[in-house]
This record gives structure tokens, sequence and C-alpha cells, in this order.
């Protein structure tokens, strides 16, 4: 699977349960608050690093040192991802381990 096919397919996966539980997931923006469990998929498929952007509280990926980030566009500017460190998301932290394992059984299940 290539990047961009991944992208597609979590498009059609993303729905209120797999968001981040403080945002207002809606359809319109089928990205918001997908990015923790985005780059821990992104992990899974490419591996690579995950970053967090200071200022955003948003997480994407670094892989062979370009910026791989799938969940940008629930943002209306340009990040500037060097104001970034490297760190994984925290999956003993409310429901994010949840939210990921759903995510990525929903993409198994897709692709059979």
């Amino acid at each position: 699977m290539e990047i961009k096919e991944l992208k597609e397919n979590l498009l059609k996966l993303y729905d209120s349960k797999t968001a981040y539980p403080k945002c207002s997931w809606i359809k319109d923006n089928p990205t918001l608050g997908q990015c923790d469990v985005t780059s821990l998929i992104v992990k899974d498929y490419f591996g690579g690093d995950i970053y967090k952007h200071n200022k955003e509280n948003h997480y994407f990926n670094v892989i062979d040192g370009k910026v791989i980030d799938l969940t940008k566009d629930q943002f209306d500017y340009e990040l500037d991802y060097t104001d970034s460190r490297k760190k994984m998301p925290d999956l003993n932290s409310g429901k994010t381990k949840e939210r990921y394992e759903l995510l990525k059984e929903r993409l198994k299940s897709s692709k059979k």
C-alpha cells in the first residue's frame, strides 16, 4: 500500500469514535482529531518517527527526513513543522489506544 492509498482508505473510516474525544468531529472535516491515531497507523505501515507540533498539539510522521502529515487538512493554514519534537502519542492516555485499535481494525477489515 502506498501513502496516498492509505490516506484515501482512512478518509472513509474516520468518524467520531476514532477522533480525539474533545474534538467536535464533523463529516465535513474528517481528519479533525485523527492525528494521533493516524500517525500510529502510518508508523505501522511505513516506519519512521512520530513528531508532535509544539503549538498545535498535532501529531505527524517523518519518514526518511520527509514530513508525512495525513491529517493536515483539518487546518485552514499551513503548519510550520520546525516547531516540533519527536514524541509518540500516549496510548495510556484517555481513549487513544481504543481509538487506535478501532481504526486499525477498520483498516484491516476494509482490505478484505
